[in-house]
């Protein structure tokens, strides 16, 4: 199944559910989306604007709201079949989001405000506009066994950048890392600052983040740091440019999909990670400049058989 239509099966598995009391399954999502949770997660709030339970929540309302308008169904009884357990609590949320009471629907004065299925059949035009990241380069390589050094927080995507990058400058991780390991540092990556490596991804927004550098296995670990070996295998390496970081960040796994399944390769999810490298020449400088800026991914990945 390609990309796009596992992330459509996605949502014909929320529909299937909106008719119930059943929560999410965020290991099913996992599953049928082909990525982690939380990376489907952070694509879907980008493409809709809204988080998976929020989507969620707003389409039990707005199919709640037809029931009301079209039938003679008891209010209690449509409130129960959408999940809500009281007609209080059904109440303040209808008119959270319709802005008009079940009461006025059901007599005919009220408006419905209606959320539509959303759909991933066009990820160039996402939430009203176009993305507006653009991939450069994409290029695979060998990449010998080594190990990612720095440091480590289980964090999520809202608190990443702040959290995490923050407090590694804070810290003077990466000074660190030079001081103590610089001869160990990998050489197959162009010069950089530093880079952000995500996995262990965990229920609907969490994952293990390490600020800091790829070293070869025999390097020292600095006190206090986290070290954690990565296997031997071919690497996706991808450029993405934009005017700004959050345009990267928002679109990025998105166009790394796309760019890989057209490549004749896709995503090795047994070994999965996610890394953002900040080089000095292609982030670095042009953000000093007012430039457009280039962020580094790099992906493991296996021939599409």
């Amino acid at each position: 199944m390609d990309n796009l239509n596992a992330f459509e099966s996605v949502v014909e598995y929320l529909e299937n559910i909106i008719q119930s009391s059943n929560e999410i399954d965020y290991s099913v999502i996992s599953k049928i989306a082909g990525c982690p949770a939380p990376l489907f997660q952070r694509i879907f709030t980008y493409i809709t604007g809204i988080s998976i339970n929020e989507y969620l929540r707003r389409r039990r309302l707005t199919l709640a709201g037809h029931d009301i308008r079209n039938s003679n169904e008891k209010v209690i009884d449509i409130a129960i079949k959408y999940g809500f357990n009281s007609h209080a609590s059904f109440t303040r949320a209808f008119k959270e989001h319709h802005n008009v009471s079940p009461s006025s629907v059901r007599s005919g004065r009220g408006k419905l405000n209606d959320l539509p299925r959303t759909s991933f059949t066009n990820i160039r035009i996402v939430g009203g506009k176009r993305i507006m990241a653009e991939l450069k380069k994409i290029e695979y390589a060998q990449f010998g066994s080594r190990k990612v050094v720095g440091m480590m927080k289980m964090t999520s995507f809202q608190k990443a950048g702040e959290e995490c990058w923050g407090a590694a400058f804070k810290e003077g991780v990466f000074d660190k890392i030079k001081q103590e390991v610089e001869p160990w540092i990998c050489k197959d990556i162009d010069d950089y600052v530093g880079l952000g490596h995500m996995s262990k991804f965990e229920g609907k927004d969490n994952f293990q983040y390490i600020i800091g550098k790829y070293v070869e296995l025999d390097a020292p670990v600095p006190e206090n740091m986290y070290a954690e070996n990565i296997p031997d295998g071919t690497v996706a390496k991808i450029w993405i440019e934009a005017d700004n970081l959050n345009d990267i960040i928002d679109s990025a796994y998105l166009i790394c999909f796309e760019a890989i399944e057209k490549t004749g390769y896709k995503i090795d999810f047994e070994n999965f990670y996610w890394c953002d490298v900040y080089t000095y020449d292609r982030y670095c400088t042009p953000l000093e400049k007012g430039q457009k800026i280039i962020l580094d991914y790099l992906l493991p990945v296996i021939k599409d058989e």
